[in-house]
């Protein structure tokens, strides 16, 4: 029997997997297909959404779109995610090798897998238990291992880990996710869609405009310098949250709930307004679930600063000051900046938020004029 093995993370499972899947049946024309989700792919990230979650995604979207005579002989197998642990690909393959001992195995992965292969568990016994082919993404150029045959064509240049941030961000991922797919991430509330779907109850337009601006600006910045990418869009999402409120809401909540504000009393007679970035901390954390504590503290420093930030703390203060939203005209400046040194950034949006200030005559806050003194004496 030739037994065509897909495996994959699947997070989540796109018109480029369907794609190849198709192209290696059509090509090698196998008697059974088997799809396999992995639990956690050994050499990626733990995956966003759990693995029930992800074969249902591959069931509708990669099987549920073969055409008929091919999906009459395919297949989910679930061995891998109903172990709840890491399983590498030589295990799957030794085990459906042990199944079927004169049978022939073929395994099909893109060009990216395909290149670390060298870094796969016992890759000599790998190239002994199947044949191994791979499908190339335009203009990747990633070299493969001489014991890869590579499929005809071109196939769709799309990365899971893009699709799940544009849907983090509400971005239209129609063109790389198949209507079964998408339905299953909205119905499920995967990769922040629930988040999404909060902010726009609970924000005015604008203000969930410009959140979707901050995250993604701080989510660009955070891949720039090191950051985490993840914890980057969380926090730009969620850094206005407290502005559902009126500024005396926001000072009645910060006294209710006895947030730690430095003179609180002393910022509620500046301006409740400043105590969003605090109350918005605390609704991430309380409503949110937000419990880590860089996101926490990057939400609730964006505003008045501090003397301590750390990489993410400045990511966000800057992504916030100057997102694509924003109209002040040094804006796209410091944003252009920004990818280069985010310090030299940092000090320019201080300034313009001190400028801003004083050109309406409003106080300024301790906090945030002991942090420009901080910077202009660098």
């Amino acid at each position: 029997m030739k037994t065509l093995v897909f495996g994959g993370s699947f997070d989540p499972p796109h018109r480029g997997h369907s794609s190849l899947l198709r192209a290696a049946a059509e090509r090698l024309r196998p008697d059974r297909i088997l799809i396999v989700p992995a639990y956690r792919a050994p050499l990626k990230d733990s995956p966003s959404a759990a693995a029930a979650a992800r074969a249902e995604m591959a069931r509708r979207g990669i099987l549920g779109r073969l055409p008929a005579r091919f999906k009459r002989i395919a297949r989910l197998d679930l061995s891998e995610t109903q172990a709840r642990r890491p399983v590498y690909t030589v295990e799957t393959l030794a085990r459906l090798k042990r199944e079927d001992p004169r049978g022939v195995l073929y395994f099909v992965c893109g060009q990216d897998s395909a290149a670390s292969f060298g870094k796969w568990k016992d890759p000599a016994r790998l190239k002994s238990l199947a044949a191994w082919w791979y499908g190339s993404r335009p203009g990747k150029r990633s070299p493969v291992p001489a014991h890869f045959r590579k499929l005809p064509g071109l196939f769709p240049d799309i990365s899971s880990t893009e699709l799940r941030n544009a849907l983090a961000l509400g971005q239209d991922c129609s063109d790389a996710l198949c209507p079964e797919v998408l339905a299953s991430v909205r119905r499920l509330g995967l990769y922040g869609c629930d988040l999404l779907k909060r902010l726009g109850r609970d924000l005015s337009p604008s203000r969930c405009e410009h959140s979707l601006n901050v995250a993604a600006l701080a989510e660009a910045l955070a891949r720039r310098h090191g950051a985490d990418a993840r914890k980057a869009r969380f926090a730009g999402l969620l850094h206005d949250i407290g502005r559902r409120m009126t500024p005396a809401k926001m000072a009645a909540y910060a006294r209710r709930r006895r947030l730690k504000v430095p003179r609180l009393e002393e910022t509620c007679r500046l301006g409740p307004l400043l105590l969003h970035a605090h109350v918005s901390a605390d609704l991430a954390r309380r409503e949110f679930k937000i419990l880590d504590s860089e996101v926490l503290s990057a939400i609730r420093k964006h505003t008045l600063g501090d003397l301590r930030l750390g990489l993410l703390d400045k990511i966000v203060y800057v992504a916030d000051a100057c997102s694509h939203d924003r109209r002040h005209p040094a804006s796209s400046g410091i944003r252009a900046l920004a990818f280069i040194d985010l310090d030299a950034a940092l000090k320019l949006c201080v300034a313009a938020k001190l400028q801003h200030a004083l050109s309406r005559g409003a106080g300024l806050h301790f906090l945030t004029a002991s942090l420009w003194n901080r910077l202009a004496a660098r």
